[in-house]
């Protein structure tokens, strides 16, 4: 099978199938209606989660992709549960990178309960470094994207990025629903989860709400940057 070259200006990377859907679909939603070409990465199949298998979050994906209407979805496939910082794996997602040429990265914060979330932004971090390093033996020409944005997942973190994304939101939310093996379901015999309690979508809306209220809408997407802006003209942080 040949491999996806297809070039995107924004590229997400999450560790698990519905990680993008839940964290940042939003805010990927409103830069593709702004012109701009979206992709989406998933490090593993989310094979070793408490609820559904391997081959179910597999046609859940692809269902959420065609509601979300991105360029590609594509699987890294690294193993879940087994996201780390190696050499094998930034090759990967080095390949990865340059393959697609994005110049805005988003992906998990690294610092956070689960352990794939926070190998996934520590393993992007350092792959988006390398992969502008002419000699890495990886291939593919050189690419180095200009942005990475963190998203938090379950603890929090200072965010300084903030983005309305209350026109995508029902859009979003369609979108995440579509892992339904993930969510409350009264006829499912699977253990509990903290996405499969009854509330877990008023509980992600109410965390929408309180960002949005920070930047004066209703409902908002947060991300952290780690480096500087440089601003040539101050009056265009005053919109």
């Amino acid at each position: 099978m040949s491999e996806n070259m297809q070039q995107v200006d924004v590229r997400a990377i999450g560790a698990h199938p519905d990680d993008i859907e839940l964290s940042c679909a939003g805010t990927l939603l409103r830069l593709q209606s702004l012109g701009y070409k979206v992709g989406i990465v998933d490090m593993t199949r989310g094979e070793r989660g408490t609820r559904g298998n391997a081959e179910i979050r597999a046609k859940e994906a692809q269902e959420a992709l065609k509601i979300l209407g991105f360029e590609f979805r594509e699987i890294l496939d690294v193993g879940d549960l087994q996201i780390f910082d190696t050499h094998e794996n930034r090759i990967k997602v080095v390949e990865c990178v340059r393959r697609h040429k994005p110049s805005l990265v988003l992906t998990h914060y690294n610092r956070d309960k689960h352990p794939d979330h926070e190998g996934t932004g520590d393993l992007v971090k350092h792959s988006m470094f390398v992969a502008g390093a002419a000699n890495v033996p990886a291939r593919f020409e050189p690419h180095n994207p200009k942005r990475l944005l963190y998203w938090p997942s379950s603890w929090m973190m200072e965010c300084n990025v903030y983005v309305d994304v209350t026109d995508f939101w029902e859009h979003k939310i369609r979108a995440a629903r579509a892992h339904k093996s993930q969510f409350f379901d009264p006829n499912s015999a699977d253990p509990t989860t903290t996405l499969s309690q009854p509330a877990f979508f008023d509980r992600l809306e109410m965390r929408a709400r309180y960002f949005g209220d920070q930047i004066g809408c209703k409902l908002a997407e947060v991300f952290y940057m780690r480096e500087p802006i440089k601003v040539n003209d101050p009056m265009q942080l005053c919109p």
